[in-house]
């Protein structure tokens, strides 16, 4: 019975041990940058809720820079198709985007890689789009028709803001909700674009969009350097680092023969 009490000891203080050691991970020693490349599952799982086809697909990618800033592409391709009660609209065309994002969350450890991110962008989409199925009403009986196929571009501006975390080493998951301001586009004397690849709609004032993508980091770079956090109009890092070594010595300098660390500068006083 001793020698089964023994065992028995041995064998749940191993399990405890091995417990605290699976939930206390060994610290790293790198930290792993390079360029993240995902893509838009928004463009896929959206086309679900929607009455008109909206297919497509887009590609993001970003690289770190300076640490919190992030320059970033984005490209795609859409077709849209809708149907109306007296036209069918239709366009296809390819976008692209190009930006920075800025971290505006603080690197806690060598292995954190989440991101919370504000950001901007310029767009330019090049297509092209047509009606057919069209019917006018008239007096004399409706009127059968369509619109020929006119080529098209448009600029724009957005605002950027979302998050990216990393949901296994390397593989990222985020979202990003964007705000979109429209600079310029070609002109039809016939019709305007309902829709525009890359930007949505234009029949609001301010058009939103949301996307939600997967992500994968290449490895390329190793560095034991944590990158430091933003400053918000507060104390630089270098000031930062001199409050650090005053607290630490016990807040006690000399300045002018002056010391500034409590019994002793009342004996100079003296």
């Amino acid at each position: 019975m001793p020698q089964a009490r023994t065992f028995l000891f041995i064998f749940i203080s191993l399990i405890i041990s091995t417990g605290q050691l699976l939930a206390q991970p060994a610290k790293p020693e790198w930290r792993y940058e390079g360029p993240r490349v995902g893509i838009d599952l928004s463009r896929f799982l959206m086309s679900g809720f929607q009455h008109a086809s909206r297919t497509g697909w887009e590609v993001q990618a970003d690289i770190p820079w300076k640490g919190n800033f992030f320059p970033t592409v984005e490209f795609g391709t859409q077709q849209f198709d809708d149907k109306k009660d007296n036209f069918r609209y239709q366009n296809n065309g390819f976008y692209g985007r190009a930006g920075i994002d800025l971290n505006i969350l603080k690197f806690e450890s060598l292995s954190d890689g989440d991101l919370l991110f504000v950001g901007a962008r310029y767009g330019y989409s090049r297509f092209k789009h047509w009606a057919s199925d069209v019917v006018i009403p008239n007096y004399w009986g409706d009127y059968y028709g369509s619109i020929p196929e006119r080529n098209m571009n448009a600029h724009w501006a957005e605002i950027v803001f979302g998050m990216k975390g990393e949901l296994a080493h390397n593989f990222f998951i985020g979202w990003s909700l964007r705000a979109k301001i429209l600079f310029s586009k070609s002109k039809d004397p016939v019709m305007s674009p309902y829709i525009i690849p890359g930007m949505g709609k234009t029949t609001g004032d301010i058009p939103f969009d949301f996307s939600f993508g997967v992500y994968y980091r290449f490895p390329l770079r190793k560095t034991q350097t944590l990158p430091k956090p933003l400053q918000m109009g507060g104390k630089s890092n270098d000031d930062e680092e001199e409050d650090d070594q005053f607290n630490n010595s016990g807040g006690s300098y000399n300045q002018g023969g002056f010391n500034r660390g409590g019994s002793s500068g009342s004996a100079l006083l003296n």
